[in-house]
């Protein structure tokens, strides 16, 4: 199960729980992406295979990207950035966010990787609790590697704004490529740390709380079917047994009437032939 993330907060989440979606503009998709002229009606599938969520474009005119890549079909993973004409959906694991929730009424922000080096991982910034980033021990979320520093940045929510602060790093913390020592963050933005780049998802407010669409059968179309002639149907094939052959009826005045004709046939001539040899 995956749960797809509108950047822009634009729709509600999105809950993968079928084996197969439609998703475009259309209104018969299970996914309706609405707003952005660039996603066609219907613009890509997503399906379920070898416990595999795979996403396939549809001859789009725009195409599906993943992680800013061109694709024709691949598996999309926790972390993922999906992007569909001019909207972009974060692919998340709702299972590692609910073992991850600290249990506070309040919804937390959350940091997606999406980078190479921790594919997938998402990490909790809980209200009223300043998170610590670093290659330390001590830190709230510590990776460990040379391109962090000991304590490299932390990031904390005011009246649920959250705000990224450098401490003082080596190689600096920059927010959507642009070098900050505090700054405010939105929903969608890229943090990165020098090689470890990560997406930061807002809290959903109750208008923009995860809803399932209707199940596939709702939207499942009959099959199509050729109309069956009524004629009996006719089976070329070889007599190789009674079954398979063509028997002919005849009426019974008929066959007596043809053989009275052929003992006939057969008294003259052998009565012709008797004449010759005498």
């Amino acid at each position: 199960m995956l749960k797809l993330h509108f950047k822009d907060n634009r729709q509600p989440a999105f809950w993968v729980t079928e084996r197969l979606y439609c998703i475009g503009s259309g209104g018969e998709n299970q996914l309706i992406i609405n707003g952005d002229k660039h996603v066609d009606d219907l613009h890509a599938k997503l399906f379920v295979e070898d416990n595999k969520f795979l996403l396939k474009d549809n001859n789009s005119s725009s195409g599906c990207f993943i992680n800013g890549q061109r694709i024709t079909q691949k598996e999309i993973l926790p972390g993922d950035i999906i992007k569909l004409g001019n909207t972009e959906l974060i692919v998340l694991d709702p299972r590692s966010l609910q073992d991850s929730n600290t249990g506070t009424d309040s919804a937390p922000w959350r940091l997606v990787s999406d980078c190479s080096w921790l594919p997938g991982k998402t990490f909790i910034v809980p209200v009223g609790k300043t998170v610590t980033i670093g290659r330390g021990d001590n830190c709230d979320i510590s990776i460990p590697g040379t391109h962090l520093s000991r304590k490299h940045a932390e990031l904390y929510i005011q009246d649920n704004q959250l705000f990224i602060k450098d401490l003082g790093s080596s190689n600096g913390t920059f927010l959507n490529d642009k070098p900050v020592i505090n700054a405010p963050a939105k929903n969608g933005d890229q943090l990165r740390l020098d090689v470890y780049t990560f997406r930061l998802v807002a809290p959903e407010s109750d208008t923009y709380k995860a809803r399932i669409h209707a199940p596939m059968d709702a939207f499942s179309r009959p099959i199509e079917r050729k109309q069956t002639s009524s004629e009996p149907k006719r089976w070329i094939t070889r007599p190789t047994s009674p079954g398979n052959r063509i028997e002919t009826t005849y009426n019974e005045t008929t066959s007596k009437l043809r053989l009275w004709i052929s003992m006939v046939i057969v008294i003259l001539v052998a009565a012709i032939a008797v004449k010759f040899l005498w």
